[in-house]
């Protein structure tokens, strides 16, 4: 699993590569990032090819604790295999989710200055 970031107007962007199981899940829920001090948070999932249950426990786990912050994550750019799983274990309903980064850093950013 490879962690990159890049923070615009307050908004961390998260981009994951690689696959998201039980191997590795625990290092995205501890990734210390600027994440810690914005608003909001916004995953790419463009390049995740696999993602299991743990995976999926990790990113609820990064939004539970910055909803619990006041903030939010927004999802972005899930292809077939990792929609699937969020659709088969209905946790998509607990995330708004785009097509792309620019649209999701776009609502992130309404959200952030609605507050």
């Amino acid at each position: 699993m490879i962690i990159s970031e890049n923070t615009f107007n307050n908004i961390t962007v998260i981009a994951l590569q690689g696959t998201l199981d039980a191997r590795n899940a625990l290092q995205l829920k501890q990734f210390k990032s600027a994440a810690a001090s914005t608003t909001s948070v916004v995953i790419n999932l463009s390049e995740v090819d696999f993602l299991d249950s743990s995976g999926l426990g990790a990113i609820v786990s990064i939004a539970r604790v910055k909803r619990a912050q006041g903030g939010d994550v927004i999802l972005a750019c899930m292809n077939n295999k990792v929609r699937e799983v969020f659709e088969i274990t209905q946790v998509y309903k607990l995330f708004d989710i785009y097509d792309d980064v620019e649209a999701a850093t776009i609502n992130a950013e309404k959200k952030h200055t609605s507050l």
